[in-house]
């Protein structure tokens, strides 16, 4: 897997000596097509891994004769590992479609997924710019007159 990361960085390095523009994430490539296809609603690439991880999983061990609790189980542990990281924008909106939808299979329980979340909401606020920053008002403020919709026609008095 490791070896998959090394030759895509490679590439992207040979991109980019070449001048060639950065490509675009692969989850919004698959939206783009789905788009284009006028595929509503649009597939969450991110999502699809999770839920096709959870679905082999609890087949795997349904075939194998498995328990029911340790078969949903284990779907809930292939989903949660199959979860995007943390680590941009992108990811942390695809994070949070996995877990949302997650929590609507039945894969994330409720308190684990309010959790996630959570954690969610904490990493997109520690990103770069992640916070916007809010007006100060002071109490010493002019008011300043409504805004007038610049479409009416002028008054004649």
């Amino acid at each position: 897997m490791f070896d998959l990361f090394e030759e895509a960085k490679a590439d992207l390095e040979n991109y980019k000596s070449l001048g060639l523009p950065k490509p675009e994430p692969v989850g919004r490539f698959y939206a783009r097509l789905a788009e284009e296809a006028n595929t509503y609603p649009v597939p969450n690439l991110a999502v699809e891994i999770c839920l096709q991880a959870y679905i082999r999983n609890k087949k795997k061990l349904l075939e194998k004769g498995g328990k029911a609790a340790d078969v949903e189980w284990t779907g809930r542990i292939a989903y949660a590992a199959y979860l995007p990281k943390l680590s941009n924008a992108d990811c942390i909106r695809d994070f949070i479609a996995c877990v949302v939808y997650g929590m609507a299979i039945g894969a994330i329980p409720s308190s684990e997924g309010t959790r996630l979340l959570y954690g969610a909401q904490v990493a997109h606020s520690a990103l770069p710019g992640g916070k916007k920053r809010r007006r100060k008002h002071t109490k010493n403020a002019p008011n300043t007159p409504p805004v007038t919709n610049s479409t009416q026609a002028p008054s004649t008095t």
